[in-house]
């Protein structure tokens, strides 16, 4: 059964089950600012769990677009996808816990035993153990064994579902496994855990149940990678047809895949965000394209994916490989202009010191966007060794600072709340208040991030700054600190605020109640804080860097030690 069969069998099952199907959601959520993109199938249904009266129907069936960047890396292996389509089921407002599970579980059965075809023996399915602070989940397992099919007890690593942040809706799942392969999920959302960890029976439970129709699809046809079943071996054999390797075939697919959707929902390429997702995808099919024996057409790959996808809403391929090509020449100037960097700095470093130059390669990775295949290759050309280990290292730490910068967005664009990153806040206040001292008060924040190692502020401006305005402003910050100023937070509408002379991050959304945290008279900002309580806490500041950040912006690097 393939890919296009498969949907839409299991949509007309569930529809003949009482199941109302409902439309995908688009692929950047517009209901849950935590996350990039749309990553599961109930993530537009989160509403109707805690208020099932709002659901347009009480069992609900998609067929839904995701994407998923945390295991990237792992692309080009047999099972996993940057872009995929899950199925799902939903149920909201349940009152009957055994009922509720017996529908599920008899519905997926039917599924798998009557419309599949599967035989019996090559399916079993895994139930939630119990443990001391929830019970075994005893209902799962009786349905599971009436039905005849064998069944395995795990723990909550395995088998106990949420939730999504400090506290809320969770519960024990069931997974459906076809020879050995996970097929499908079915998690009951039974309980509510609340931020001491403590969980309470939730009267109104909920299902949500998602399958990965691409590997359901090959496990279908006994096989045990998605990249051996259509569509993936036709365009395989398009992208080998330029003499790349598979395994580089199956990433620029798969970047590609990934790339036309994100297209296609009004994402371009840039250096934030999901946009700066969308830039590594396309970055990273150009690289690998660029050991192609014969040019690799993308617009004609870009159109062979999108007729894969005729029921979803996408960009004619020419629009997609317009804005690729547009991409692809500012990356061979921006891969130009690193190369004489590098070139420059090996000239000037002749120790051959392996920590260096393995620091180097990240840094052309971080902040010139160098493949860093790329920049190691050519380095180890070069006969300057590289240590991988160190590389992966620092690849790791920037991967958990970028994670937790995107989870702080919305606190400050702190990446944490450690002490020294708490006071890398403050004297980010303090930073800002000396640049409109010393350039303006036009001069305001276009952006931040602020970790334990270091501050960075974004601000407008249109040159470069002079040494002397530099050792002002970091003169003030300092004088500042030694004032030993109070920092105020206080509580008020967005109006007052505004009125009284707070400042608000440009481009940043505000409630009506704003909180507004001022340093004695030299700054005030609205800001949800955490800071020090007085500046003297700071130790001493100082500016590592300044820099274009676009046009138009500029960034300043700095710390306090």
């Amino acid at each position: 059964m393939n890919l296009a069969e498969l949907r839409q069998t299991f949509l007309s099952y569930f529809a003949a089950r009482g199941y109302t199907t409902h439309q995908p959601a688009a692929i950047i959520p517009d209901n849950d600012p935590s996350v990039l993109f749309t990553t599961a199938g109930m993530q537009q249904f989160k509403p109707f769990y805690s208020d099932p009266k709002s659901a347009p129907a009480s069992k609900l069936s998609s067929v839904q677009p995701v994407i998923r960047t945390t295991d990237i890396a792992e692309v080009g292996d047999d099972t996993h996808l940057t872009m995929f389509e899950m199925l799902g089921i939903f149920s909201f407002g349940a009152r009957d816990e055994k009922a509720l599970k017996k529908d599920a579980i008899e519905s997926m059965w039917g599924f798998i035993r009557d419309e599949l075809k599967v035989d019996p023996t090559r399916v079993h399915a895994t139930v939630f153990a119990g443990d001391a602070e929830t019970p075994a989940d005893v209902a799962s397992e009786k349905i599971w064994q009436d039905l005849g099919v064998t069944v395995k007890k795990l723990g909550r690593d395995d088998n106990f579902w949420g939730p999504t942040g400090d506290e809320g809706p969770c519960g024990p799942n069931s997974e459906i496994f076809i020879d050995d392969i996970e097929v499908g999920n079915l998690v009951f959302n039974q309980y509510y855990r609340d931020t001491e960890g403590h969980f309470t029976p939730l009267k109104e439970l909920g299902l949500d149940f998602g399958s990965g129709l691409e590997r359901l699809s090959a496990t279908l046809q006994g096989k045990t990678s998605v990249w051996e079943i259509e569509p993936f071996i036709s365009w395989l054999g398009q992208v080998e047809a330029s003499r790349l390797d598979e395994s580089v075939g199956r990433i620029i697919i798969d970047h590609a895949k990934a790339a036309l959707f994100m297209i296609s929902a009004g994402i371009r390429p840039a250096n934030k965000g999901r946009e700066y997702v969308l830039r590594r995808l396309l970055r990273k099919m150009i690289f690998l394209a660029s050991t192609a024996e014969t040019p690799l057409d993308f617009t004609a790959l870009f159109a062979t994916v999108r007729e894969q996808y005729s029921t979803y809403s996408l960009l004619p391929a020419e629009e997609t490989g317009a804005i690729f090509e547009a991409e692809r020449s500012q990356s061979e100037r921006n891969i130009a202009r690193a190369s004489r960097y590098l070139d420059t700095w090996l000239g000037e470093n002749q120790e051959k010191d392996t920590k260096k130059i393995t620091e180097l390669a990240f840094y052309m990775y971080e902040s010139f966007g160098f493949p860093k295949e790329l920049v190691i290759e050519h380095l180890q050309s070069l006969g300057w060794s590289v240590d991988i280990k160190h590389f992966e290292e620092l690849f790791k730490s920037h991967q958990d600072v970028s994670r937790a910068g995107l989870s702080g967005q919305f606190k400050g664009g702190l990446a944490d709340h450690q002490p020294q990153t708490v006071k890398h806040h403050t004297a980010h206040h303090l930073l800002l208040a000396a640049l409109q001292q010393v350039l303006g008060r036009e001069v305001v924040q276009k952006g931040s991030n602020v970790t334990s190692e270091r501050l960075r502020l974004d601000f407008n401006f249109d040159r470069k700054l002079t040494d002397e305005e530099l050792k002002k402003v970091e003169a003030i910050v300092n004088e500042k600190i030694r004032e030993d100023l109070p920092v105020i937070r206080e509580e008020m509408s967005k109006n007052e605020a505004l009125a009284s002379g707070a400042q608000a991050e440009f481009g940043q959304k505000y409630g009506d109640s704003v909180i507004v945290y001022s340093i004695g008279d030299f700054s005030k900002e609205l800001c949800g804080g955490p800071h020090v309580k007085k500046t003297g806490e700071l130790g001493r500041f100082e500016i590592l860097k300044e820099e274009a950040s676009s046009q138009g912006v500029r960034r300043i690097k700095a710390r306090t030690v």
